[in-house]
């Protein structure tokens, strides 16, 4: 084998190994991003935070649930950017009602009633 060849093998090498990395990291990155905000919400132990999500999920079904946790998403993110609570969670409330074509008041009335059941599950699984 000529140093070309070696070469050019070091190289495909050196590509196939940073393919592998990029890979790696986009999986990481990808169930990072799977978090789920409804267990975020919760200020409890993870056992009983994820108990609660489990049960608020079985209870008021995968829509609901979705709609939850896309707003609590966008909620944790608005008080990162340094948004007030109640501020925080009215803009997501805004910002997905915007995005499912349907008005604040409904999505808010809907999310408050999820929210009381996510309480009673929290309650429930801490005993």
């Amino acid at each position: 084998m000529s140093v070309n060849n070696r070469g050019d093998i070091n190289i495909t090498l050196r590509k196939f190994y940073m393919k592998m990395i990029m890979c790696l990291l986009l999986v990481f990155c990808t169930v990072s991003a799977m978090a789920d905000s409804v267990k975020d919400m919760c200020s409890d132990s993870d056992k009983i935070c994820t108990c609660a999500a489990s049960q608020l999920k079985s209870e008021v079904g995968e829509d609901d649930y979705g709609l939850y946790e896309a707003i609590g998403a966008a909620y944790i993110a608005n008080q990162a950017k340094g948004m007030g609570m109640g501020d925080a969670w009215d803009a997501a409330v805004k910002a997905e009602a915007s995005k499912r074509g349907s008005s604040s008041t409904k999505i808010l009335s809907k999310t408050n009633s999820i929210g009381n059941a996510h309480r009673k599950a929290i309650k429930s699984c801490a005993g």
